[in-house]
């Protein structure tokens, strides 16, 4: 039986292992993706017949989101709370828009 020993670099250019990184595509920042989940909230208010101080709610949240992301800065916590708060009074537990919420929540740091 033959053997075969490698004296190369096993790490090298093929970037595999614990500490390679292997992007496929344009990552995500967390900006877009609250942005995209914002929308996605909002639809998802829209195509239920949430109601219009829910679907409002959501309407403000991603403006302000979006003003917050062209002036470079973070978006004002006590509009994002309420507005997250109208969104969610009653929603059900596991409901896709309950857990929209939440990642927003999350992603922006509340």
């Amino acid at each position: 039986m033959g053997t075969y020993h490698f004296h190369g670099n096993v790490n090298g250019p093929g970037n595999y292992g614990d500490h390679g990184v292997i992007n496929i595509g344009r990552a995500e920042d967390d900006a877009a993706r609250v942005l995209r989940l914002a929308a996605e909230l909002a639809r998802w208010l829209t195509d239920r017949d949430a109601g219009p101080e829910r679907i409002d709610a959501a309407h403000t949240l991603r403006g302000e989101l979006e003003e917050a992301g062209r002036e470079q800065r973070a978006p004002e916590p006590g509009l994002v709370r309420r507005s997250l708060e109208t969104i969610t009074v009653g929603l059900g537990a596991g409901s896709a828009g309950l857990a929209l919420a939440q990642q927003i929540s999350a992603l922006i740091g509340g």
